[in-house]
């Protein structure tokens, strides 16, 4: 089971909701390995959101967290079989 899970919200401004993503990956074994991945999947998500012609020129915000299975359960009520 990994260590840690990212968990990102992301905002297109104008938008009434927020996308979020749950990434789970066998090398985030601590939070700086998590925190490591955070610009790279930011990235990736930013070209997806600028394919979309609605979304051109709106500002995208980004939360991100690095949660271990006991953070993610007292947070979201996750239990570690969710993971």
């Amino acid at each position: 089971m990994d260590a840690f899970t990212m968990v990102i919200m992301a905002c297109v401004a104008g938008e009434a909701k927020c996308t979020t993503a749950r990434i789970s990956e066998m090398d985030f074994i601590t939070a700086q390995a998590c925190e490591a991945r955070i610009d790279d999947i930011t990235r990736s998500m930013t070209k997806e959101f600028a394919k979309r012609p609605e979304f051109k020129g709106r500002q995208v915000t980004y939360d991100v967290s690095c949660m271990d299975p006991t953070q993610l359960a007292q947070k979201f009520g996750i239990s570690s079989s969710d993971t």
